[in-house]
């Protein structure tokens, strides 16, 4: 019986290795269409790009890769025989490439993100070969999202509760974390950055943007918060549906940026909007009264006004502008200059307490 039981173990075995080989050797590149601009001078026409790979596998996936002109931004992107998303490769004409891949659940929901480390793979160059891409379509195949080689990957795990939201995102090996406070939920999103194509320097990328947002929306007091990459970008703060204060955070692809925070308090049916900024003492201080722009100081941490702009609006339907300076020797405001534009050249109230108004991450969020 030892025996019989040994016998259909070794078979198993075997017939396991046989069948691992067998489906390595089944998923194969069975068609490949090329187009460049030097043998088709009308792609971009009817292609959109100078250069267009359409590589089909054995088992109904595919990929394709799109080169630009100008920036030459280039993106591969893999897909399952159903149409889901599995990979994308891209980058700029200068950089390393982004490898990404997608994990989803029975559901069809994304479930986890991982990167591959830019530096320790493959060049540009090596992109556009037939081995190459079998390379990376088996490579797909080959991650287990439950045990990640962080020595080449970074994993980002996104944990769903009973209704579907997803309550916590973390990273591994950072051990970063976003959570959901109570009566709100995350949005997650990997999207291309705005200047996927037309940027030489920060295009070619996808973002992993997390939203934590409320469950029910305008209802009450409370916050959405945003992320990109597990970097905090911006803060917003609602009462009764109207934003109450805003915060952004310094992005860090700018070395001077700083911490921007602003609230607004509405006083006898004028609006004062306070800007505070980090490493500074001074305060920015507008007025607005039936939208329009009242006056504008910046006040030093003792309440002194260092710089008053007044606004006056003119018959002709001008606007007459007015600044003055705090004279240090006097220790008084003197005017230092005055002119007459045009209405249509004022800043909008609405503005005021728009986050990407107030930051540099309109990169990343306008459309």
């Amino acid at each position: 019986m030892r025996y019989r039981h040994f016998i259909w173990a070794l078979f198993a075995t075997i017939s396991g290795l046989f069948l691992t080989c067998k489906n390595d050797r089944a998923l194969e590149i069975t068609g490949f269409v090329h187009y460049d601009f030097w043998n088709d001078p009308d792609i971009q026409e009817h292609k959109g790009c100078i250069y267009y790979d359409s590589v089909m596998f054995s088992d109904g996936s595919y990929a394709v890769k799109r080169l630009m002109f100008a920036p030459q931004n280039w993106l591969i992107r893999y897909v399952d025989k159903d149409g889901k998303l599995m990979a994308t490769v891209s980058a700029t004409s200068e950089t390393f490439a982004q490898r990404l891949v997608y994990g989803y659940d029975g559901n069809g929901r994304l479930t986890h993100l991982l990167r591959f480390d830019e530096k320790l793979e493959p060049g540009m160059h090596d992109e556009d070969t037939d081995s190459a891409y079998l390379h990376f379509r088996l490579a797909i195949d080959s991650i287990d999202f439950d045990r990640p080689d962080t020595t080449r990957h970074i994993l980002s795990r996104l944990v769903y509760d009973s209704d579907g939201f997803v309550r916590e995102v973390h990273e591994i090996p950072s051990g970063k974390v976003i959570q959901t406070p109570d009566g709100h939920k995350l949005e997650v999103n990997v999207v291309p950055c705005v200047g996927f194509w037309s940027s030489d320097l920060s295009g070619g990328r996808y973002l992993f943007r997390v939203d934590v947002v409320p469950v029910s929306e305008g209802i009450g007091t409370y916050s959405v918060k945003r992320f990109v990459d597990f970097t905090p970008t911006t803060e917003e703060y609602y009462r009764d549906g109207e934003r109450d204060s805003i915060v952004c955070y310094p992005n860090p692809r700018y070395p001077d940026d700083v911490r921007v925070t602003k609230i607004r308090k509405a006083e006898n049916g004028v609006n004062v909007y306070i800007t505070f900024y980090g490493g500074s003492s001074d305060t920015l201080v507008s007025v607005w009264k039936e939208g329009l722009l009242q006056k504008q100081m910046r006040k030093s941490r003792y309440g002194t006004v260092l710089k008053a702009v007044h606004y006056d609006y003119l018959v002709s339907g001008k606007v007459k502008r007015e600044e003055m300076r705090y004279d240090y020797k006097a220790k008084v405001l003197k005017p230092a200059s005055a002119e007459i534009f045009e209405f249509s050249e004022l800043p909008s109230e609405e503005k005021e307490m728009d986050p990407l108004s107030n930051s540099s991450w309109g990169e990343i969020y306008e459309e």
